[in-house]
């Protein structure tokens, strides 16, 4: 049922930003799916419960029983934080350059 419910979650997401990316008969069919709220306000709803879905399981999780050994994290943790800052400026380049409405087609 949480997977379900997850799967839900995550599908409204993708309306709410279909609806606000789309035009035409596309953006038709999600505004209707939306609803009443519309998509802007469904976006930002479903974003806001996606980053508190962490924040409600994270207590119920024990992080000692679960995390790697001292030696991997050793290992992990600088790669991480080497590659955090890339791929954080990958996604705002990426939001960025499709930043506005899609109205037909590009095919490069």
């Amino acid at each position: 049922m949480t997977a379900l419910a997850v799967a839900a979650l995550f599908a409204a997401h993708g309306l709410g930003f279909a609806g606000l990316r789309l035009t035409g008969r596309p953006w038709t069919r999600a505004h209707r799916l939306v609803g009443r709220t519309g998509a802007a306000r469904s976006f930002a709803l479903t974003a806001v419960l996606m980053g508190a879905l962490p924040l409600f399981a994270g207590p119920a999780l024990h992080p000692a029983a679960h995390a790697a050994d001292r030696a991997t994290l050793t290992l992990l943790v600088p790669v991480l934080l080497a590659f955090c800052p890339l791929l954080l400026a990958a996604q705002a380049w990426t939001w960025h350059t499709f930043r506005h409405r899609v109205t037909h087609p590009s095919y490069l």
